[in-house]
């Protein structure tokens, strides 16, 4: 709860003009070196430095000014004028640049004792769309860090970019925790592959269990079983080409009222795709389903459902982004200029959440603050990709 009202305090209170020579000191020391070889820029002109590009860039975001406006903001800024059409150019430029800088920060940590036991992370994603747009035009697949209240991992794809576990990198022994639409074959096996464990809520649509003995689940044994109290049941995921991943399948019934309420809800879904839920479909609704590759030894069945609770701590934080940043109000419908936009909106976030981090760090007796690179302090494990 501490670090959720550090996070909002600084949301509401962060400023380029004040606060950027304090800001400065959590981007890269080569920011010159990235802009040129990321391609953001062949030559400065009215710009001087990297600091300049980054803070440019910024100013279009955090502080939600028009282009034209970002060219007037120039003119009364140490950084020289320029013309709306050169502060497009530079954003649409700018998404490899803006990549770098936002893996350096999530790669960035103010200094403190690593805290033992299992490592938590929980993967989503939200969808971004265009002005006039009713369906999804880009997304952004997060990894979040529930210690420490912060983004962990980050990538901003197009529609095309789907939700699934595979597209990320695990550590051993990390517990990744998501919802139904990223329950895949293919994503649980990646996350066992690395050493880490899956739990995530279970869509019958798709994946495809088996028994122990190999054999297609059945389906009205299961749930018969869950009603008289026998909720996990020991299954495998298969997936051609590989051997059946051993996992657990916990199912409990849901009270009366809120299996009511989720049918009602698929009805309602059904009913705006021109469809009608199917009995089978209308039943598993009554009931909670979670799967994950955690031993028994290692988490019973009532200890699995609690930690699926910390998934609620990755809505959370989309809301605050969209509700304080309006991370999803995109302003342009150029491709380009809205991946920027997206991209440079999540280096706010890092750099808020930093903020936050040190200012729970903070010393009244005057010790100075420990900041550590990542790579100094553990393997690095936080990446950005197109």
């Amino acid at each position: 709860m501490l670090a959720d009202c550090c996070i909002f305090h600084v949301m509401e209170t962060l400023s380029l003009d004040r606060d950027w020579r304090h800001i400065c000191s959590y981007f890269p020391s080569d920011l010159d070196d990235i802009a040129k070889e990321s391609g953001a820029v062949s030559r400065w002109r009215n710009l001087k430095n990297g600091e300049d590009l980054l803070r440019l860039i910024l100013a279009y975001v955090v502080e939600d000014l028009s282009l034209r406006s970002v060219a007037a903001w120039t003119t009364r800024s140490d950084l020289m004028a320029m013309k709306d059409t050169s502060v497009l150019h530079r954003l649409k430029q700018s998404v490899p640049f803006l990549e770098t800088v936002l893996a350096h920060l999530l790669n960035f940590r103010v200094g403190g004792e690593a805290a033992k036991g299992s490592v938590f992370r929980i993967n989503d994603a939200t969808v971004i769309s265009i002005p006039g747009s009713k369906g999804t035009d880009w997304r952004i697949h997060a990894v979040y860090d529930p210690e420490n209240s912060r983004l962990a991992r980050v990538q901003v794809t197009d529609v095309s970019g789907g939700e699934r576990l595979d597209r990320d990198r695990y550590a051993p022994g990390e517990v990744v925790i998501a919802d139904r639409g990223l329950a895949h074959a293919r994503g649980i096996h990646a996350v066992a592959d690395a050493g880490a464990y899956s739990l995530l809520r279970m869509h019958w649509q798709n994946i495809r269990l088996l028994d122990v003995e190999l054999s297609k689940l059945d389906l009205e044994v299961l749930l018969r079983r869950a009603d008289s109290g026998h909720t996990g049941t020991v299954v495998y995921i298969p997936l051609e080409g590989r051997d059946s991943l051993l996992a657990r399948l916990i199912v409990r019934p849901l009270p009366t009222e809120q299996a009511a309420k989720a049918q009602a809800k698929l009805r309602r879904n059904a009913a705006k795709k021109g469809r009608i839920p199917s009995k089978q479909a209308l039943r598993l609704a009554g009931y909670f389903c979670l799967l994950t590759t955690l031993p028994a030894d290692a988490a019973s069945d009532d200890v699995v459902l609690e930690f699926y609770r910390i998934r609620w701590q990755i809505e959370l934080f989309f809301k605050r982004c969209k509700s304080l940043l309006r991370i999803d109000e995109l302003r342009a419908d150029d491709p380009q200029l809205a991946r920027a936009y997206c991209t440079a909106k999540l280096v706010e976030v890092a750099l808020i959440e930093l903020l936050a981090s040190e200012g729970e760090a903070f010393s009244p007796w005057g010790v100075p603050r420990r900041r550590i690179a990542a790579s100094q302090q553990m393997a690095p494990n936080a990446h950005t990709s197109n």
